[in-house]
């Protein structure tokens, strides 16, 4: 009888565990943020993505890169991230250098908006350079 009732309350704990959600580290709602805003779109430096063929390819890159980075357990692992944004600096290769700069930057602010602190070491110059609009 014991072990039933010793059951029966671990079950209720469990079951209340799991309908309680806990609330998001702040990385993640600044990932969910990063994620839903319009990439690749004219700005005040940037003119929008080469061809009109290339915005939604790169748009595309780099929301499979927030969504993959907002995936990774808590803590995030350094290296899971700078591993994950290694593969979109490499996936945007192809691109116009204009293009490929501003995916650099979403690279950066991907780093930043995971909680990681410090240079991502993504490249060879220091990130508050490569988020340094060129005009």
């Amino acid at each position: 009888m014991r072990c039933m009732q010793l059951s029966l309350l671990l079950f209720a704990i469990a079951a209340a565990c799991a309908g309680a959600a806990p609330s998001p580290p702040s990385s993640n709602r600044a990932l969910a943020s990063l994620l839903a805003e319009p990439k690749f779109a004219p700005g005040r430096c940037y003119t929008g993505a080469d061809t009109p063929e290339d915005r939604p390819a790169l748009e595309a890159a780099v929301d499979r890169a927030i969504s993959d980075v907002a995936a990774l357990p808590a803590p995030v692992d350094r290296r899971a991230v700078h591993d994950r944004l290694e593969r979109l600096i490499r996936e945007v290769d192809g691109f116009a250098t204009e293009d490929r700069d501003q995916a650099y930057r979403y690279a950066v602010r991907i780093w930043r908006a995971a909680g990681l602190h410090g240079e991502s070491r993504l490249f060879a110059l220091p990130d508050a350079r490569v988020l340094a609009e060129p005009c």
